[in-house]
């Protein structure tokens, strides 16, 4: 179990780092998003917790696997987060959190300006939690540039 968890790890890091490598050599072919939310509680994005407070964002691509940098008000890098899947065109920009297990997810990124939904991976649902009706927060998120 120990190993396999080793090899999710090391993978994951590969993948953000070719990740990485893709937006870096495609940033002059594709403007950044850059902007920012507001966290009202802690939540689990990726392997990561970011407490509640504002944070401000960067994102070179909004393809799958586009990587998102987040950083804290005092503009400190928090973590950079891989696109797990790409969802509809939204018409708005907003984050979408989940709980799961008494924990609060991020699920998904909206950002209207590039017409992307870019989704992230959460634990799967209890049954419990599938009986009842799940909660969901949709945070605004507010575009500086594009």
């Amino acid at each position: 179990m120990k190993t396999m968890m080793n090899s999710i790890r090391i993978t994951g890091t590969l993948l953000t780092i070719a990740a990485v490598l893709t937006c870096s050599s495609s940033a002059s072919a594709q403007a950044a998003v850059v902007g920012e939310f507001v966290l009202p509680v802690d939540v689990q994005w990726n392997d990561r917790t970011l407490p509640a407070g504002q944070y401000h964002f960067t994102l070179q691509s909004g393809q799958f696997g586009g990587v998102l940098l987040v950083r804290d008000q005092q503009q400190k890098g928090k973590m950079f987060a891989v696109t797990a899947g790409l969802g509809t065109r939204p018409n708005h920009s907003a984050l979408t959190i989940v709980s799961r297990k008494g924990k609060w997810y991020v699920a998904s990124l909206t950002l209207e300006p590039i017409g992307a939904t870019l989704k992230y991976s959460v634990p799967s649902q209890t049954k419990a939690e599938r009986e009842m009706e799940t909660s969901i927060q949709v945070i605004p998120v507010r575009i500086v540039r594009s």
